[in-house]
């Protein structure tokens, strides 16, 4: 049941709003990872004319990785886990290892995610109306994972991951608002002499922030 509530918020947001792929390809530098020379497939699968379905996994995750946001890895947890009693979700969280395993990498992932630092990525959004519903299922999922858990703070019980995140997050967020700055002169270059010069510095900022966001 948590799965079927789970999925259905999170394909009402990603599948079913027609502002989605525009909001995505903006808020995130989705576009921008097939200038990197990586990996043994292309970021999409070649001849799809629907983005979602011929976008690859991996560059999905990454794109929401870089924005702090990582997205895929909560969103729809919240409100699946506020439509059971918080009893009978610690209770399968101390008898079931799945479901413990579960939450607690959803707990390190939550912990790793940032919508202060995502919300400076709406200077590069024409229509902001879908972050707040993102905003709002974060905190909820937020809530729920430290009811279950019964922590008041993320990673309360693993104090040295909890230290090595808050000691590495103040210098990964500059990384963010440098990103944030170089994505939106990319995007408007007026030659493409000018996006060469930017190519350089904006993939560095791409690679930083992955690096930065590994355990």
């Amino acid at each position: 049941q948590l799965a079927d509530d789970a999925h259905r918020v999170y394909r009402t947001l990603v599948w079913d709003d027609p502002g989605f792929v525009p909001f995505f390809r903006a808020f995130t530098p989705a576009d921008e990872l097939t200038l990197f020379e990586i990996g043994s497939r292309p970021a999409a699968r070649p001849g799809g004319d629907d983005y979602l379905h011929s976008l690859r996994a991996i560059p999905w995750v990454f794109a929401w990785t870089q924005n702090r946001c990582l997205l895929p890895a909560w969103f729809g947890c919240g409100t699946a886990f506020d439509a059971v009693e918080v009893e009978e979700l610690r209770r399968l969280f101390r008898e079931w290892s799945f479901f413990r395993s579960l939450v607690e990498n959803l707990e390190m992932t939550l912990a790793k995610s940032s919508l202060e630092i995502a919300a400076g990525y709406l200077d590069l959004v024409d229509d902001e109306h879908l972050f707040g519903p993102i905003a709002d299922e974060h905190a909820r999922t937020v809530a729920a994972v430290l009811e279950i858990v019964e922590a008041k703070e993320l990673l309360d019980r693993h104090p040295v991951l909890q230290r090595s995140i808050g000691l590495r997050n103040p210098y990964v967020d500059p990384m963010n608002a440098i990103q944030v700055d170089l994505l939106a002169r990319y995007r408007g270059a007026s030659d493409e002499e000018e996006r060469a010069r930017l190519r350089r510095p904006l993939l560095r900022s791409i690679a930083g922030i992955a690096a930065a966001l590994r355990n």
